[in-house]
């Protein structure tokens, strides 16, 4: 205020020294410029502008039913990655625990499996309900054991996803469980985690469901052959057979460890993080940062498969396109791995007609080379 007043006052104070006024005036001016001057050189304050304030608004993340849609980013990850374990730093990573490095190098398989009550006979087997622990929570569900001299090679079949409020200890794969026994299999069926009886837990890109295979595949080496229902169990000879959610599954547990000798791959999903983070609309996946992408995701670490894969789709699948499983052939084909791949033309996401007996009959002939 000071500046713009005194500034004003020059034209005043030159007037002034014209020496048309009385020296009493003179000398008042002289004092009046002294302290204009002074005015004129402070500087006015500047007030910064207001800043904004902005209110966050919390989604929560609710999950939906499984419906995949065809995925719109892909990861572009490189098919030679070899996963590390970075070293420890102040902050700890959150990511960590879910990297295929990180499941490499951790135990599993510490408890046992308990046969908890005969559930039916068959005639040609038994079924039985189990249980086993599985990183702190139980897991649920049953297995068939064929009757006879044995010894009869481990399958472990794997679900789909499915409504968790309708699900049963046994699902829709009861069917493929009950058709494998007959062919001289032991099949375990694991409900995993947060379907069911089993425990609830963590589950970020399906991890935890890798977790609880990873666990049950010792236990099994460890029990079979052993006094009681599991003694004519071959332990040295595991298999998987997994539908659809349960395919993603197997691929994880595939680069984790080589204690599998022979996976059947029925319609699975991609082992692309980000196509599976947009299929189900899993916004938590999604978000993953870009720097642990290769990290987690399978399909990075396709490189330390060991397995033999026999895998199967169809061309008119609207839950799981086909194209995931073609991209999973190519690469792995790529790479060496010993994959066969076969797409029925016109099939779903389950087969029917004549495309299931077909089905079946290539994978029994696929189980019969590599586990017996």
């Amino acid at each position: 205020m000071y500046r713009n007043i005194g500034c004003n006052y020059l034209g005043f104070v030159k007037i002034a020294n014209s020496g048309k006024r009385m020296k009493a005036t003179g000398s008042l001016i002289l004092f009046v410029l002294f302290f204009v001057l002074a005015a004129c050189q402070s500087t006015a304050p500047v007030l910064a502008p207001p800043t904004a304030h902005i209110e966050a608004t919390l989604v929560p993340y609710t999950p939906t039913a499984f419906q995949p849609l065809a995925a719109t980013a892909t990861s572009n990850i490189p098919l030679t990655f070899t996963p590390t374990i970075a070293p420890p730093t102040s902050t700890p990573n959150p990511y960590e625990k879910y990297t295929i490095a990180a499941m490499r190098s951790r135990s599993y398989g510490t408890g046992r499996i308990e046969l908890l009550e005969e559930l039916s006979d068959e005639g040609s087997f038994q079924r039985y309900k189990f249980r086993y622990p599985s990183d702190g929570i139980m897991i649920y569900g049953f297995v068939n054991i064929p009757k006879g001299e044995g010894p009869f090679p481990a399958i472990i079949l794997l679900h789909g996803n499915y409504s968790t409020e309708n699900y049963a200890l046994m699902p829709y794969t009861t069917y493929y469980a009950d058709q494998i026994v007959k062919q001289g299999y032991v099949v375990f069926h694991p409900n995993l985690r947060n379907f069911g009886e089993s425990g609830k837990g963590d589950d970020r890109y399906r991890t935890g469901q890798a977790a609880d295979v990873l666990n049950l595949i010792p236990m099994i080496e460890a029990q079979g052959g052993q006094i009681g229902a599991l003694s004519m169990l071959n332990a040295e000879k595991i298999g998987i057979w997994a539908h659809s959610m349960g395919g993603e599954v197997a691929l994880r547990v595939l680069t984790i460890t080589d204690q599998i000798d022979a996976a059947v791959l029925y319609a699975p999903m991609s082992a692309d993080l980000l196509k599976v983070a947009n299929a189900i609309n899993s916004s938590v996946e999604r978000e993953t940062p870009l720097s642990q992408i290769s990290t987690i995701s399978i399909q990075a670490s396709f490189g330390l498969i060991t397995t033999p894969i026999k895998l199967y789709h169809g061309t008119a699948d609207t839950i799981v396109p086909f194209t995931w499983s073609k991209e999973t052939c190519t690469i792995l084909t790529t790479l060496g791995k010993n994959i066969d791949c076969k797409f029925y033309d016109g099939e779903k996401h389950t087969f029917s007609g004549n495309a299931e007996p077909s089905l079946k009959k290539s994978y029994y002939a696929f189980f019969e080379d590599y586990l017996k």
